[in-house]
């Protein structure tokens, strides 16, 4: 037996699937405690981050859709693409909200 070559698919063991659904389980805490902070917080750079974790939740449901050939591969390349750069842009967003546009209207206030 030859070790799988780079880009190659393992297979779709209950292994691949207990790791998506561990992750998924994961992220998905992570999302309710990043929607208990902005319910405390009430800003925009919590929101933005709440968002860019539900983004990153959608990948595993994204892969078990296409594992269980719900969705095809085209399409759940494309997705997690998507969700990649969605997740980016939303982190960005709240860091660049958080040191500028907040900073300005603070010093606006004095």
């Amino acid at each position: 037996m030859e070790p799988p070559s780079v880009g190659s698919y393992l297979g779709g063991g209950t292994w691949d699937v207990a790791a998506v659904v561990l992750s998924a389980v994961a992220v998905a805490v992570l999302c309710g405690l990043a929607v208990a902070a902005y319910r405390q917080r009430r800003t925009r750079p919590y929101l933005l981050i709440t968002l860019a974790l539900i983004a990153l939740f959608a990948r595993p449901l994204v892969a078990l859709l296409s594992g269980f050939s719900l969705v095809s591969a085209p399409t759940h390349h494309f997705l997690e693409h998507a969700l990649d750069t969605l997740f980016v842009v939303l982190v960005l967003g709240a860091v660049y909200y958080a040191r500028t546009v907040e900073k300005r209207l603070d010093e606006e206030r004095l």
